[in-house]
């Protein structure tokens, strides 16, 4: 029997179009879709994939407000020792869109965390990336502590902060004057602050837009970079995030390339570095969405120089392999301005999203299924082995994969 493979996510989103298309390359059947709204409810289970040939894909639950809104009323009644704002499962209910603002994003992970244990426990077949390891990914701090605790080198991190004031304290304690302020709990640069700081001045840029209406204040996430100058305005946006929970590390300098710092996402695939982009960033955050350009590979490969090039790839696959439940991750790799020391900034289970990127001719979906099918035909010739005392490698095609469609069983 041929491989069935069964992706959870939002369907209307494209990354559910790049993996049927992966699935289409190698002539196997679309993936079963099963929505996360229909499984944050029940009207899905997932003990119904119980074969040993399905292999189950959880996507990014990204862009769909309803979903958005059921992980955050999963979370209503997660027990939380934080003082961040909370919101009641029928408050959530009652939630209208309101685009870019920020909701909820320590609920909202509580409410995640608290669902893909439930759904680990439903779990009668492999994944790709497992649910725990997902859960892990979106925590920085958490990610931060393991990095270090396996000598992966990270921008140097304050510990915890819990406001504006102890952030104050603290970055004059650890003689650091430049920080990022990261939501603990998010991506694509949602709630991200570079703060710096003297006796005279402070300055906050961001993609946050601060909003005061009906005398409280109301954070948004904007492609516009802001950037404050007040104490009163900076005090108040920071004093929201930190109690949301935060990672806030030291501000490195970043190598430059065409006029514009840097840093690079590279996608690790079963254990191997393979697609990279460089974000040419026009301000502190590079993320491609805000308006950053790519720049280009074979110059900043030029630049790097090959050993050098070989150290980080190594580095990438070392912060990978801690996570050896998953077959994919992307990683935010910065490079200091003498191209040589290089830092992890994050790790994002759903980082392979990078369409018009390629490796040796394919794109990331098609190299992960095309790393699936080979574990296939791995685990078969183990079998062979065993039952036969022989590898038999002599009788397949030289073509894996082509072996693989036609003879996996």
């Amino acid at each position: 029997m041929m491989l069935n493979f069964v992706v959870i996510a939002n369907p209307e989103n494209r990354r559910v179009g790049l993996l049927q298309q992966a699935l289409f390359n190698f002539d196997l059947a679309p993936a079963t879709v099963v929505a996360y709204a229909d499984l944050i409810v029940g009207k899905e289970r997932l003990e119904k994939f119980n074969a040993p040939n399905t292999i189950i894909r959880f996507e990014s639950p990204e862009k769909n407000f309803q979903v958005e809104k059921a992980i955050i009323a999963a979370g209503a009644e997660v027990p939380d020792a934080g003082n961040q704002q909370r919101s009641s499962a029928s408050a959530t209910a009652e939630l209208t869109f309101d685009k870019g603002r920020i909701l909820y994003p320590r609920q909202w992970y509580l409410g995640w965390r608290y669902l893909l244990h439930r759904w680990e426990k439903q779990l009668q077949c492999s994944t790709m990336n497992h649910p725990h390891d997902i859960t892990v990914m979106f925590d920085k701090p958490l990610c931060c502590d393991r990095f270090l605790r396996h000598n992966i080198t990270v921008p140097r991190s304050l510990g915890v902060i819990y406001n504006y004031d102890h952030l104050r304290e603290q970055m004059e304690l650890q003689k650091c004057d430049r920080v990022f302020i990261k939501l603990a709990h998010s991506s694509a640069a949602s709630g991200i602050v570079a703060y710096r700081t003297n006796s005279h001045r402070e300055s906050a840029i961001t993609t946050v837009e601060r909003v005061r209406q009906n005398g409280q204040t109301l954070l948004y996430n904007s492609r516009k970079i802001r950037h404050y100058t007040q104490r009163e305005e900076i005090a108040d946006i920071i004093n929201l995030l930190t109690a949301e929970g935060v990672q806030i590390e030291e501000w490195l300098p970043k190598a430059q390339m065409q006029g514009c710092q840097f840093d690079v996402r590279v996608v690790v695939i079963n254990g191997e570095a393979q697609h990279i982009v460089v974000r040419l960033g026009k301000s502190p955050m590079t993320n491609l969405h805000l308006g950053n350009e790519r720049g280009d590979t074979e110059e900043f490969l030029a630049k790097v120089g090959y050993e050098n090039w070989e150290v980080m790839k190594q580095t990438c696959q070392a912060a990978a392999a801690l996570f050896p439940n998953s077959l994919y991750c992307g990683i935010d790799l910065l490079i200091l301005p003498n191209f040589r020391n290089h830092v992890i900034l994050e790790i994002n289970a759903f980082g392979d999203l990078l369409p018009g990127i390629t490796w040796n001719g394919i794109d990331t979906y098609t190299s992960e299924v095309r790393a699936v099918l080979e574990k296939g035909k791995r685990d078969k010739v183990d079998k062979v082995d065993k039952g036969r005392g022989t590898r038999g490698i002599d009788l397949f095609t030289d073509d894996p994969l082509i072996w693989i469609i036609n003879h996996v069983d």
